[in-house]
């Protein structure tokens, strides 16, 4: 529906015009929503050099279309040319949008999400406590940008083992997002997903269990049973068995984590390379020795076959 609209807007409008602009953003973004990325990749670079021709490269909505890009990027881990993007627009921006600018706010915490992806926990800590304090101020605590952001600080919080400090933030979050966007909204399943990862990591699995099936539960229905998100609560769930031991309950939720995962986002995935591992992991836990070295194998040949 939303291509056919886009294909009768470019025949009365053509592709330069700003409303055509705008739409294809919009598309790029609902792409997105739905992991449609290499739709979404491709339609943002074709209309990124179409409206910094007509519009300038500081516009307004060529700007938000390079950010767009580097969260594509990220969902596809690729997570240099991510920042690149993410870096690109943010030095483009000066100028145009100030430090205060909701943008510039929430491209910044995108940034932050990516080094914490990229283990570069406390570079993304000092720039989730720099902007965290201006969205509180210029927005207010119950704001969706301020409590995504207080969402993945503690998601850092959890990596630096300043467990407490994440627990805070998670609760906090987690209670504004139910509030804001209401308890099925993705990215209230995403902050169930790091509380219930704080939780399995203190061995409180309890707590993470009772999370992450309602998580899972909530994504299967707001986004479909094959999305990432979908696959994350997956995933987190086969670690709480396997942890405790229930191997049987982990293996097909881990297999099916992993299948989902390599058919959506590629076998070199970052989030596919930890299923992957995660079931190696299961089956030595479950004293089946050969059956993971069949999945060493399997890695070993893919990354041969990469390089």
């Amino acid at each position: 529906m939303l291509e056919k609209a886009m294909s009768i807007c470019n025949r009365v409008l053509g592709e330069e015009h700003v409303r055509m602009l705008d739409f294809a953003n919009t598309l790029g973004y609902v792409y997105s929503d739905l992991a449609r990325y290499d739709d979404a990749e491709h339609l943002y670079i074709s209309n990124i050099q179409i409206a910094r021709r007509v519009l300038g490269e500081k516009n307004n909505l060529s700007l938000v279309m390079v950010g767009n890009l580097g969260n594509v990027y990220f969902n596809l881990g690729r997570y240099d040319e991510a920042e690149r993007k993410y870096l690109e627009m943010l030095r483009l921006r000066e100028g145009v949008w100030d430090d205060e600018k909701v943008w510039t706010l929430r491209y910044k915490s995108f940034l932050a999400q990516l080094y914490r992806e990229q283990k570069r926990y406390e570079e993304s800590e000092r720039l989730y406590l720099e902007i965290l304090p201006i969205q509180r101020h210029m927005d207010g605590d119950e704001n969706f940008c301020t409590l995504w952001t207080v969402s993945g600080l503690a998601q850092v919080y959890t990596n630096l083992h300043k467990y407490d400090e994440a627990e805070k933030f998670f609760n906090e979050a987690l209670k504004g997002l139910q509030k804001a966007v209401g308890p099925e909204h993705r990215d209230t399943v995403r902050c169930m997903n790091g509380l219930a990862e704080l939780y399995t990591v203190q061995h409180q699995f309890d707590k993470a269990e009772s999370i992450l099936t309602n998580a899972l539960k909530s994504s299967n229905y707001t986004l479909g049973d094959d999305h990432p998100w979908t696959l994350t609560s997956m995933n987190g769930l086969a670690i709480v068995y396997k942890e405790q031991g229930d191997y049987a309950k982990a293996e097909p939720l881990l297999l099916e984590a992993f299948e989902g995962r390599r058919l959506k986002l590629g076998d070199t995935h970052p989030h596919t390379l930890e299923s992957w591992h995660n079931l190696i992991a299961l089956y030595e836990a479950w004293n089946k020795p050969e059956i993971a070295h069949k999945w060493k194998v399997k890695m070993e040949q893919k990354e041969d076959y990469e390089e």
